[in-house]
């Protein structure tokens, strides 16, 4: 197993972890996950790249305070100084959910380092997961995080929710690992668990409804992953995002996947992301066709 490092930024310390050798590529998660949720993408990818696999601020093995900015702006300036820590010249990102967003915002904000981008079922223009304005309000509130805490407790209770929402096509991938790393883990003390929370809370819906203004300052290329089944961010609106990009974005669909095509099918994954790492212009997958 990969050991966890540490890097101080400003009164917290964020955790991450290098592995492979080659070109760097930075991997950034969504939510409620952290770094472990690429744990079966990276071997396919440690041969070809150095990969440097963050937890954002709260999230994970990384802290927060009442100062930690959880703004997306906030965890873009941290991943900034991380590839300045790390001396990076240039790197490459592979982010999922709020993670591409953070990748695509790391395109614009430092253009000068960032040589292209993977975006796995993340957020597009024109649509908010429904569950993210309902679970920010009831974050808001000590009624609501207390039954939300219960929530994450029963097991029964948030396989079901898993199962509903889209996460996977195959609910049997819903196991005891899985609850262990990204249900459970948050109830090991109260301040991961409000790491959670505040996360969550710094998701910017205005944003992500200007997010056509953003890609229309991105100059690198691109490439969006999608799980045709995804239940959170369907796979037709990312086709549209895709079509309003066509020469610097390309779109590949992951038949058998959901929300998690990383967990679902990592080897399908990492082809396309091995193929869209190593040519110099994006290029459109024959798995778009779908």
């Amino acid at each position: 197993m990969t050991k966890t490092l540490t890097f101080p930024y400003e009164d917290i310390e964020l955790a991450y972890t290098v592995s492979g050798s080659g070109p760097a590529l930075i991997l950034l998660h969504g939510w409620p996950f952290h770094k472990a949720s690429f744990r079966k993408l990276l071997p396919l990818l440690e041969p070809h790249y150095t990969c440097y696999a963050l937890d954002a601020a709260g999230m994970g093995e990384s802290g927060w305070s009442r100062h930690t900015n959880f703004t997306f702006h906030g965890h873009v300036e941290r991943v900034r100084a991380f590839a300045d820590r790390m001396k990076l010249s240039d790197y490459s990102v592979v982010g999922h959910d709020t993670g591409g967003t953070f990748a695509r915002m790391l395109a614009v904000s430092d253009a000068a380092r960032v040589d292209k981008i993977v975006a796995i079922d993340t957020e597009v223009p024109g649509h908010l997961p429904g569950v993210v304005p309902k679970l920010q309000w009831m974050f808001k509130r000590r009624f609501g995080r207390a039954l939300f805490k219960a929530a994450l407790g029963s097991k029964p209770l948030m396989r079901r929710w898993l199962g509903r929402v889209g996460f996977f096509v195959d609910n049997r991938l819903i196991d005891d690992e899985y609850m262990k790393l990204f249900v459970t883990s948050w109830l090991r003390s109260d301040h991961a668990f409000r790491g959670l929370l505040e996360y969550l809370l710094g998701v910017d819906h205005s944003l992500v409804a200007r997010l056509d203004e953003l890609h229309a300052k991105i100059d690198v290329p691109m490439l969006f992953i999608w799980g045709e089944k995804d239940g959170v961010f369907p796979v037709r609106r990312a086709r549209e995002m895709v079509a309003r990009m066509p020469d610097k974005a390309s779109l590949a669909v992951i038949g058998g996947a959901a929300f998690l095509p990383h967990e679902e099918r990592p080897e399908e994954v990492a082809k396309h992301i091995l193929a869209f790492l190593d040519t110099s212009v994006p290029v459109r997958l024959a798995s778009d066709k779908r």
